[in-house]
């Protein structure tokens, strides 16, 4: 039986961020794979964990909880008889439901067993995702046993203020407001499972309806194709970090829609540059990661609009 732990958060919080640091530490020496399931058709993120020796399998252009769930359980007899790992973690999409990834990990229990429902929880823009995206948003806190707070402003009283807000939506899960790596490794390990997920045990354990499961856990997926939009590119030509940058403030800027979110790697003179961006946050930095493709995801996006706004020159 291989130890499973789900990463959640909603886009850009710092899923593949804390996977890095918990590799170093909390599993560190042992033989970790992660199945990955982003919203959106570039393996970004698979390549940077890649980047890292950790070994990556992705689920794509689908969800873990609907649609892919028969992909999902074939990766996980996949990676557990070709692998043999000690530890599988699963970072689903950031539009995904923490509760019906739950569910679709429930269903292996000859497999796994889920050790930790972790949740990242971005301080900075908790007010603003919850109001706007209540649904997929305050899910991946109500379910998870484990919650840590990412892009801390320095502020305690915000910080306690946000922290309030978590303990009215969930009062049973620790929440961690230290830095990922002070974190002591048996806190990622082990503690008390929250009674929203022993409701889902609980009716792991029952034999359902089958049409009434396939209806609630499908419709959670159609939602989200109906409001989050993904556009990727491939993109071979050379860049500097000035033009890199350039290029995609003009997109973030001039873009119709709303953009949540941004990623990809890219050829430098000097070697691939990988970028990440989230609303007030441009991060760009050096990679060995492997690719030449980007992704924007949002509500509103045109692709074509994207692709025209990121390919033209620069004035």
């Amino acid at each position: 039986m291989t130890d499973l732990y789900i990463v959640s958060g909603f886009l850009g919080a710092g899923k593949t961020t804390l996977i890095q640091t918990m590799s170093g530490t909390v599993f560190q020496g042992k033989k970790i794979v992660v199945i990955e399931n982003d919203f959106g058709e570039a393996g970004i993120d698979s390549s940077y964990l890649t980047d890292s020796e950790i070994t990556v399998t992705s689920i794509q252009s689908g969800c873990i909880c609907c649609s892919m769930t028969g992909d999902f359980h074939k990766s996980l007899s996949f990676v557990s008889a070709e692998y043999e790992p000690d530890v599988i973690v699963v970072e689903p999409s950031g539009v995904g439901k923490l509760s019906d990834i739950i569910r679709a990990c429930l269903k292996r229990k000859d497999l796994v067993q889920i050790k930790r429902c972790i949740a990242v929880v971005d301080e900075t823009r908790f007010d603003k995702y919850r109001e706007n995206y209540g649904e997929f948003y305050v899910d991946q806190i109500c379910y998870a046993d484990l919650i840590l707070l990412s892009h801390q402003s320095g502020d305690m009283a915000k910080t306690e203020d946000i922290i309030g807000k978590i303990r009215e939506l969930n009062q049973e899960a620790r929440i961690e407001a230290d830095f990922w790596d002070s974190i002591p490794g048996e806190v990622f390990c082990s503690g008390e499972r929250v009674n929203a997920v022993k409701v889902l045990e609980n009716e792991s354990r029952q034999v359902p309806k089958m049409g009434r499961i396939a209806n609630r856990i499908s419709s959670p997926f159609q939602l989200v194709k109906g409001i989050f939009t993904s556009v990727t590119l491939e993109y071979e030509n050379v860049l500097t970090e000035e033009e890199l940058r350039e290029k995609i403030n003009r997109v973030i800027k001039e873009a119709d829609g709303m953009i949540l979110r941004g990623k990809g790697i890219i050829n430098s003179p000097n070697g691939r540059l990988i970028f990440h961006y989230i609303p007030g946050m441009l991060k760009v930095q050096s990679t060995g990661a492997e690719g030449f493709y980007l992704c924007f995801i949002g509500t509103g996006l045109k692709e074509e609009q994207i692709k025209l706004l990121f390919e033209g020159e620069i004035i």
